[in-house]
């Protein structure tokens, strides 16, 4: 599929409410399933254990717990619906239970000997269905409304809306059972359950797993074919054990012990890599965090968290590696090398000790477990490898990106959330921009000087940092973004840093001589900032007060307090500080008045508006609050001999711009500063 296409629909499906509002509410549930399943788990260990009548009671427990799921799936989803659609929670869930038990009835949907019907994706779609019918019957104004009591009005409107919507969908619900054989739509709809076709078990593995890779549990819309293939398996393993007929191979706990080894996608098997194949200590952290659940096969934190969902790179691995552990598996026990699985157990049986007791207590059902394990480290590390060349990977799981998407405490709300596909995807393509960008070519500083008009003198150079192709095409600083984006702006200003005091060295012996290097707002935080660069400048020629270091508002509004201190510790040790771009935000002034600084850069924003009366006006008073500080004023992005006239005429001396010089490699400047002393 065309890439553009692919992340086209991933867009589409990101950001819509329904998606968004589903994957909370199956979040919300969470409780639910794993509850049930650690009853189960509780319940068969009890019975091996020779407790039979109470593991008994605890797995029945187990299924009475589990059958609650599509019901509070279905009330969540009606309340989340009343939100987005902004109309009464009770008038789209009372209808939409009634609908769901009534419908399930005349479709032949309920279970013998039970009266809660389990059937999922009718209990997203009724909910749907009425909040529609609702927001109709609103904009139509078909609700009371008067000056009784509200409990009133609410009695009525709620029976009003549930009569009129039950009769309606029950009837349309009959007259479709009529029509249409709703086991034949079933059928169709979902692969048929053969015990020995791996065929349809890669199917049902591959689709079950694309519904986990947008986010809704897989589980749950095919519990109907986990269900049916769970009766299969009993039935097979009683006639085993009466008749001594074979067992099959595609057993229910056949793709939970073999393509389910941590989760779904087999993501045991990435929890390892982030614990042992990467150095990124966010990584490590979230494996440490996420390794107790997924030894138990739980790995919604993986999935949500890192994320996996929505992620374009991971979920290659997520779809491929329970794929290839299913066939690995298939063909180990059809060929006799392992024992087909002879017992059914919960699934939250941990992997190894699963493979052991599941094939009758053989050490090669552990072995093959560990095989796939580890050949699921092969699939997933190539692409874990590609996320993990982002040094400061913790962004890609960081709480602003995900907690907009999955935040069921304000499910309910309704409101529109941020799009989080886009979000990732605009990341791995950052890092693709720049890995390309490396390869053609490498990053180059250029230096633009700052000249002393009463001299001629070059007084001090900024650092720019540059791209250079191969052909020696040289491109400007757009690619700053995108370090900025993956959180790279630190290690690019400290290798900046290093690389222009190895470059300038030359120039050490000029007393007079000063290097500029711009510092990003992120770059000041980074812990030990200060000793790093001062360990960095004394190991140079430079001396400290050669060295003087720009910074911006932003810098300061990001964390004030933090930035004093490192700004106070630098000025202690004789490095110069600058404020850049002096004019250009809205604190400025303020910022001028709280910091001690060096030199003062008026932004060339002011520059461009010396045409007018009020702009040179405005540039004079900006030229007066600076002289108040005291310190040295330096004009940006001069061009023209009129704003030079001008700037004369202010008293500012150092002047950076265009009319002197562009930016240039340094030997430039070395041939500069030298016709300049002879």
């Amino acid at each position: 599929m065309n890439n553009r296409y692919f992340n086209r629909l991933f867009t589409a499906v990101s950001s819509n409410l329904y998606v968004n509002g589903l994957c909370n509410v199956l979040v919300m549930l969470l409780p639910v399933s794993l509850i049930s399943a650690f009853s189960a788990l509780i319940g068969n260990l009890l019975m091996m254990a020779g407790y039979e009548k109470m593991g008994e009671t605890i797995a029945t427990g187990s299924v009475i717990v589990w059958k609650l799921f599509p019901i509070l799936l279905l009330v969540y989803f009606s309340q989340f619906l009343s939100s987005l659609h902004k109309v009464s929670r009770v008038n789209v869930i009372t209808p939409s239970l009634m609908i769901y038990f009534i419908v399930c009835n005349e479709w032949g949907l309920l279970q013998e000997g039970t009266v809660v019907p389990s059937n999922y994706p009718l209990g997203i779609l009724a909910p749907i269905a009425v909040a529609w019918s609702v927001r109709f019957m609103q904009d139509r104004k078909w609700f009371f409304a008067s000056d009784l009591p509200n409990v009133i009005d609410q009695s009525y409107n709620l029976l009003m809306a549930t009569t009129v919507l039950v009769v309606f969908y029950a009837a349309l619900g009959y007259l479709f059972g009529l029509i249409f054989d709703v086991a034949e739509i079933s059928a169709f709809l979902l692969p048929n359950i053969e015990p020995n076709s791996l065929f349809d078990g890669i199917i049902y593995e591959l689709v079950r797993n694309l519904f986990w890779a947008i986010g809704i549990n897989g589980h749950v819309i095919f519990a109907s074919y986990k269900a049916e293939l769970f009766e299969m398996t009993q039935i097979a393993l009683q006639n085993h054990e009466l008749f001594n007929t074979p067992i099959p191979v595609l057993t229910t706990n056949f793709f939970d012990f073999y393509a389910g080894l941590g989760g779904a996608g087999n993501t045991i098997s990435l929890v390892l890599c982030m614990l042992f194949l990467t150095k990124n200590r966010s990584y490590k952290m979230l494996g440490a965090a996420v390794l107790v659940l997924s030894v138990f096969n739980i790995n919604e934190p993986v999935l949500y968290g890192l994320p996996i969902i929505f992620n374009p790179v991971l979920i290659v691995p997520f779809l491929l590696a329970p794929v290839i552990g299913l066939i690995i598996a298939y063909i180990a026990t059809s060929t006799g090398m392992v024992a087909p699985i002879s017992e059914i157990m919960s699934w939250m049986t941990p992997p190894l000790v699963s493979g052991y007791i599941a094939t009758g207590n053989m050490w090669t059902g552990t072995a093959l477990q560990l095989v796939i394990i580890l050949v699921g480290v092969l699939i997933y590390y190539p692409f874990f490898k590609q996320m993990d060349q982002i040094s400061n990977t913790n962004v890609l799981f960081a709480k602003s990106i995900t907690d907009d998407f999955f935040n069921y405490e304000n499910v309910e709300s309704g409101r529109e959330i941020g799009d989080f596909f886009p979000e990732i995807t605009s990341k791995f393509a950052a890092q693709k921009r720049i890995s390309d960008l490396r390869k053609t070519g490498e990053f180059v500083l250029y230096y633009q000087p700052q000249v002393d008009t009463r001299s001629g003198v070059i007084r001090s150079v900024e650092v720019l940092i540059r791209h250079r192709s191969v052909s020696g095409e040289i491109t400007p600083p757009t690619f700053l973004s995108d370090f900025s984006k993956l959180g790279l702006m630190s290690e690019l200003d400290l290798w900046v840093v290093e690389t222009t005091l190895k470059e300038v060295a030359q120039m050490a012996h000029h007393p007079q001589f000063k290097v500029s290097i711009n510092l990003s707002p992120e770059t000041c935080l980074v812990p030990d900032f200060t000793e790093k660069v001062l360990n960095m400048i004394n190991k140079s020629a430079l001396s400290y007060s050669q060295v003087e270091f720009e910074i911006t508002e932003d810098m300061l509004i990001q964390d004030e307090h933090r930035t004093y201190q490192v700004l106070c510790s630098l000025r202690e040790a004789g490095v110069k500080i600058a404020l850049d771009d002096f004019g250009s935000g809205y604190s400025s002034i303020g910022y001028l008045s709280k910091f001690d600084f060096d030199k003062v850069k008026i932004d060339r924003s002011l520059v461009l508006n010396l045409n007018n009366k009020n702009g040179r006006e405005l540039f004079r008073l900006t030229t007066e609050l600076i002289k108040i500080t005291g310190a040295e004023t330096v004009a940006e992005g001069v061009e023209t001999e009129v704003e030079l006239a001008f700037m004369s005429e202010q008293g500012i001396n150092l002047i950076q711009g265009y009319y002197f010089y562009k930016p240039m490699p340094f030997h430039d400047v070395v041939k500069l500063c030298s016709n300049s002393s002879q």
